[in-house]
């Protein structure tokens, strides 16, 4: 029982401590507020499409028809080749790396664990889908791209690493900092 009421314990200051938060951004016109915002939308996405996958009987089966599908019209010479001879011939090992890589990357953004890490793994799958859908419509290559440089937004702000795990590891082991969420030093050129 001990060990359930320090957890409530710490939910409790967590959930106090994300309720002033939001209210002083809002506030103050915190620019914060919105990467949060982003953060949570880009994570509900992938994790919506990960979900999707995972749950799909087909899926997995239909994999190798989709890469030829997508190997059939595309003008990437070099990506057909890397479908034809590469993804096709491991498709069922693919279709699983895909939905759980994003299932993956959306929890993470949610949650705010190793946001950095998940952003380049998000920009990663996405210049993906972008060599291998974008000819089928323009929606579809600019959705990647949008996509893309949402995820590079997520990597270079430290801001939308607030009310994440990542900060709060951060603040009880401040050596972490620079790792978790300032890979760039942003920080120390915005304060000097």
């Amino acid at each position: 029982m001990l060990g359930f009421e320090y957890l409530a314990t710490i939910y409790k200051k967590v959930t106090d401590m994300s309720l002033e938060f939001i209210k002083g951004a809002w506030r103050n016109r915190d620019t914060t507020l919105w990467l949060i915002f982003l953060r949570l939308i880009i994570g509900i996405e992938w994790f919506m499409a990960g979900i999707i996958k995972l749950i799909n009987p087909t899926y997995v089966a239909d994999m190798a028809g989709t890469l030829g599908y997508f190997a059939s019209g595309n003008t990437h010479a070099w990506y057909v080749n890397l479908i034809n001879n590469t993804f096709i011939p491991n498709s069922e090992v693919f279709a699983w790396l895909v939905s759980l890589g994003e299932l993956i990357i959306g929890v993470t953004l949610i949650f705010g664990i190793f946001v950095n890490f998940s952003a380049i793994a998000s920009i990663f799958l996405n210049l993906n889908f972008y060599f291998a859908a974008a000819w089928i419509s323009a929606s579809t290559q600019s959705v990647n791209w949008i996509m893309m440089t949402l995820g590079f937004i997520i990597l270079l702000s430290p801001g939308v690493k607030s009310l994440s795990v990542d900060l709060f590891v951060s603040e009880k082991i401040p050596k972490l900092r620079r790792f978790l969420i300032d890979w760039f030093s942003f920080e120390k050129k915005s304060n000097s």
